[in-house]
């Protein structure tokens, strides 16, 4: 069976598209910021409860930071799973974790890993409150 150029580029363009679909991106549907050069966004309104979370993206890194409110001030880990690695992560505020809304794992707010099947930990960054901005170290 011969099939031509055509048909094999919409077949291999159609295959892909079904493996994004299936296995590809999920996101958190959190707002995003873009950090200014000094790692700073201004204190977001989306910020104003405990258990609320944005994502912000910082410059020359690819991933987004997630940034979690807690009772006592925020937390940020890396927005990405370590074992889906292309999905991001949302905070469960009744579970006190950070969940991968692919695979399933679940991450301490430290960004141990509590429940797998993600073995490698988050990256952990900072958070520092000044004045009304946010500051992301790490």
């Amino acid at each position: 069976m011969e099939i031509s150029r055509r048909q094999f580029i919409v077949a291999s363009a159609a295959a892909a598209a079904a493996i994004v679909t299936t296995t590809g991106c999920i996101t958190n549907p959190a707002p995003t910021y873009e950090a200014g050069v000094d790692h700073t966004i201004p204190l977001p309104e989306a910020l104003s409860e405990p258990g609320s979370q944005v994502k912000v993206k910082l410059p020359n890194i690819h991933e987004p930071v997630l940034i979690v409110r807690t009772k006592i001030g925020f937390n940020g880990t890396e927005g990405i799973c370590t074992n889906s690695a292309r999905t991001e992560l949302m905070f469960i505020a009744d579970e006190d974790r950070i969940k991968c809304l692919g695979c399933g794992s679940r991450f301490k707010l430290d960004g141990s890993v509590a429940q797998g099947p993600a073995v490698k930990p988050l990256k952990s960054y900072l958070i520092d409150l000044q004045g009304n901005k946010l500051k992301i170290l790490g």
